[in-house]
């Protein structure tokens, strides 16, 4: 229902409009989301009807996302029906390798332009993600994002942000953390303490290298894990 106007203008200023998320865009991210995430891996089949009784929907919103799914070049459709997960991986190499030779020229950057206090605020994020509880995955992406993002806005580099940016939805997601152990946690924080120290220096060539080994590493622990997880879909 939509509420009666007030007759006193003046004493009830009007508010702007909340943005209302159509459930088709829900589905759509979520389902994405679980792509890139690699929660649902290659091959593995998104049915309308299963999708539309799992999520309590109509199937029409399910039918928009997935075509906007085969846009997107995630899914494809099967012959007899449905659609399935694309093979990610050789996307995702090729990704990781464009997104390592960015971010390793932002660290660059970054070191020559720096401010002491972002430095100090990178060792502050650091500090909160090691005080984290290994499994408190959601977190820990989050920390993780915010302390790549925040080298990447010292680099003074706008253009170089917009293109990194665009990269954005293959960064660190939660479940992908669950494949990360404690040693596996321990060298990526530890090789975090080491970009902070080559930005502290200001030696460019170190970050870089720091920078690009940390990622190569971050996608070696990608293709190498064999574990499958399967989604939980709600809105």
């Amino acid at each position: 229902m939509i509420p009666a106007e007030s007759s006193d203008s003046e004493s009830s200023p009007e508010k702007p409009p909340v943005p209302v998320v159509r459930v088709a865009d829900q589905i759509h991210r979520r389902l994405r989301q679980a792509i890139l995430g690699g929660e649902l891996p290659a091959r593995t089949r998104l049915i309308e009807l299963e999708l539309a009784a799992k999520l309590e929907v109509s199937r029409t919103p399910v039918r928009e996302a997935i075509s906007r799914l085969v846009s997107d070049l995630l899914v494809k459709p099967l012959p007899h029906g449905g659609v399935e997960v694309v093979d990610m991986s050789q996307e995702l190499e090729d990704i990781f390798s464009i997104r390592e030779a960015l971010e390793g020229t932002a660290a660059r950057l970054a070191a020559e332009r720096i401010a002491p206090e972002e430095v100090d605020n990178l060792q502050d994020l650091l500090g909160r993600e090691r005080a984290l509880p290994l499994d408190d995955y959601a977190k820990r992406a989050e920390l993780n994002n915010i302390f790549h993002t925040a080298v990447l806005h010292a680099a003074r580099a706008p253009r170089l942000t917009l293109m990194v940016e665009g990269f954005r939805e293959f960064f660190l997601h939660e479940s992908q953390l669950v494949r990360y152990g404690k040693r596996h946690t321990e060298s990526a924080l530890k090789q975090h303490q080491d970009i902070i120290d080559a930005l502290r220096a200001r030696d460019g060539k170190r970050a870089e290298k720091v920078v690009r080994n940390h990622l190569r590493q971050s996608m070696a622990r990608m293709r190498d894990s064999s574990i499958s997880q399967s989604v939980s879909l709600t809105l």
